[in-house]
């Protein structure tokens, strides 16, 4: 009896890891009313699930992301442009590889007039060659192009940036790279 009950709560269990994963749950204002009970005989419909509630981590039931300025999209999308014809010669051509040698992502700080006044590297791993190059290639590509006054309101602005790197230190901004395959 007891291994019969400890299958049932497992097969249980794995059902509502399906549901959970299947199903989309809806918020509602009124309290769920409880599973029905099981038919007492064979012959009856198979009992239903339990409501089961969206865990926090589930997409949707968390908090609402901005939406995205596409004033900023354009000009990230500009200065982006900017950074590859001033930095040519260190791209890499069409899709990027599958295995990065690197990801780093950058808050670069422009100011009213395209100079980038400050960047620092928020994500990287760690290998100095790599973020020099971030660096020296925002550098070379300062001025940026002069961003709409509506997003430097209080005469500067802060934007991420992420260069990706491939095994021979080429690399390309991600704002301009063709997704992976």
């Amino acid at each position: 009896m007891l291994k019969r009950n400890h299958l049932l709560h497992a097969t249980l269990a794995a059902a509502i890891v399906v549901v959970a994963g299947c199903a989309s749950v809806a918020p509602s204002s009124s309290p769920s009313a409880p599973a029905p009970a099981p038919a007492a005989s064979g012959t009856g419909p198979a009992p239903s699930a339990p409501a089961v509630e969206a865990p926090s981590w589930w997409p949707g039931s968390g908090p609402r992301l901005a939406s995205r300025d596409p004033a900023l999209e354009q000009w990230k999308r500009q200065a982006a442009e900017r950074i590859h014809t001033a930095n040519a010669k260190q791209l890499f051509e069409g899709r990027p590889h599958h295995l990065l040698q690197g990801v780093i992502v950058v808050d670069v700080t422009v100011d009213k007039n395209g100079r980038v006044t400050r960047s620092k590297i928020i994500r990287s791993p760690g290998i100095a060659r790599l973020d020099n190059m971030v660096q020296a290639s925002l550098k070379t590509a300062s001025p940026l192009p002069v961003p709409p006054p509506a997003l430097v309101k209080t005469g500067a602005m802060t934007y991420s940036e992420t260069w990706l790197f491939t095994n021979d230190s080429k690399w390309r901004l991600r704002t301009l790279t063709v997704p992976q395959e």
